[in-house]
């Protein structure tokens, strides 16, 4: 995806809504060097910082994972040909002051959990009955452990605490019970922290129903 900038602003900063993918890099592809471009992700907007000096009517390359989907309404998740759910960071609908989706390479998460009254959901379509092991992708740095979390979906909930894995962006597959589903069709799978133990909740890069048999 090719952003093509008639008028650079003066502090060089180009702000885009929000996208709905993870990216590769980012860089502008008239420039001598094509030096990957600095990408500050906000709750609703990316904010993409130009070099300096810059070319004239520079042409920035977002180099997306998947076709480019702004958000302009929240993705429903279906499950795959074994009847698993996965949930990416990237279909996330993140609510409150600071949480967001953080689209770097090295992230991919829902992150910025520094207020703990901040929380997000997934949309899930589910086509039938069943149980489902709910595992939970966190990552959480060192010495920030401890936060206690609540997911939610139908009448299900399941509480866990958040373990210290060493860095935020350190994920840990994390299976924290079963869920029940006995009405089929669109439910909200939420996400929310009961307290914060540290300077912030955990980072989830995903996660994933996986049918009980």
């Amino acid at each position: 995806m090719d952003l093509h900038i008639t008028s650079v602003p003066e502090d060089r900063v180009i702000r885009i809504p929000r996208f709905n993918n993870p990216y590769k890099r980012i860089f502008v592809r008239n420039a001598p060097d094509a030096a990957e471009l600095k990408l500050k992700p906000e709750v609703d907007e990316w904010l993409i910082t130009l070099p300096d000096p810059v070319a004239d009517n520079p042409v920035v390359a977002i180099e997306t994972v998947g076709k480019p989907q702004l958000v302009t309404e929240p993705i429903v998740n279906k499950a795959d040909k074994q009847g698993t759910f996965t949930l990416p960071a990237h279909n996330a609908v993140t609510h409150g002051e600071l949480l967001r989706y953080e689209p770097q390479p090295h992230k991919n998460t829902v992150g910025y959990w520094a207020n703990e009254k901040d929380w997000c959901e997934w949309i899930v379509d589910f086509d039938k009955e069943a149980t489902y092991q709910v595992e939970v992708l966190q990552g959480c740095g060192k010495g920030h452990g401890g936060s206690e979390v609540a997911v939610s979906v139908g009448l299900n909930r399941l509480t866990f605490v958040v373990e210290d894995t060493g860095h935020f962006q350190n994920f840990k597959p994390r299976a924290i019970g079963t869920v029940a589903i006995t009405k089929p069709g669109r439910h909200h799978f939420k996400v929310s922290a009961i307290s914060k133990a540290k300077g912030a909740v955990m980072d989830v890069r995903q996660i994933r129903l996986i049918p009980v048999k």
